[in-house]
C-alpha cells in the first residue's frame, strides 16, 4: 500500500486504508495463471481511499503474488 499516506493522484495527505466490498471478496491473476491455481488461493486486493479527491488505490501483496505464480 501507499506507505507515506499520500494521495497518489492529487497529493493530499488524507488517505485511508479501506476495502473493496462485492458479494465476496475481490482477487487479481495474471490472465497468463493457471485459473484453478488461483480459485484455491488468489491474491487479495487491499485499497487505500483519498478522502479529498476520491482517489482509490488497488494494491496486491507482491510477495504472495509471486509465490502463487511461482506454482503456476
Amino acid at each position: 500500500m501507499n506507505e507515506g499516506n499520500e494521495c497518489l493522484r492529487c497529493g493530499g495527505a488524507n488517505v485511508k486504508p479501506g476495502a473493496l466490498q462485492s458479494t465476496g471478496k475481490v482477487y487479481v491473476r495474471p490472465s497468463d495463471a493457471k485459473l484453478e491455481t488461483f480459485l484455491k488461493t488468489g491474491v487479495l486486493v487491499n485499497v487505500n481511499i483519498c478522502f479529498d479527491c476520491g482517489h482509490v488505490e488497488m494494491v496486491v501483496v507482491p510477495d504472495k503474488l509471486k509465490s502463487i505464480m511461482k506454482a503456476c
